[in-house]
């Protein structure tokens, strides 16, 4: 009986070091993948990054085209109003 004791000892302290050197393999898994992934999101996020500033430009250019249209328009509307009031006078004289 003393043969086999030993024998379960031996099996099972294997057993015991197997699962810890499974651990740390599976551990050493899991790091290397969750690695592969922040690089992964990091890629994405600079990526991101650029297309927001490239957007950004964008905008602030739509905004200036937008500021000069509307000044335009504002200049053209002035004209047309006064062009509208000098033919209000004109009926105005005729009339008379």
């Amino acid at each position: 009986m003393g043969t086999f004791a030993s024998i379960v000892s031996v099996v099972s302290g294997c057993a015991t070091i197997l699962g810890f050197i499974l651990i740390f393999v599976k551990y050493g898994q899991d790091k290397g993948a969750s690695d592969a992934e922040k690089k992964e999101m990091r890629k994405d996020i600079d990526e991101n990054a650029k297309d927001i500033d490239a957007l950004g430009a964008k905008v602030n250019a739509i905004q200036l085209e937008n500021l000069k249209v509307s000044t335009a328009l504002s200049s053209d509307l002035g004209w047309i109003k006064s062009n509208i009031a000098d033919i209000k006078q004109e009926l105005s004289r005729k009339k008379e």
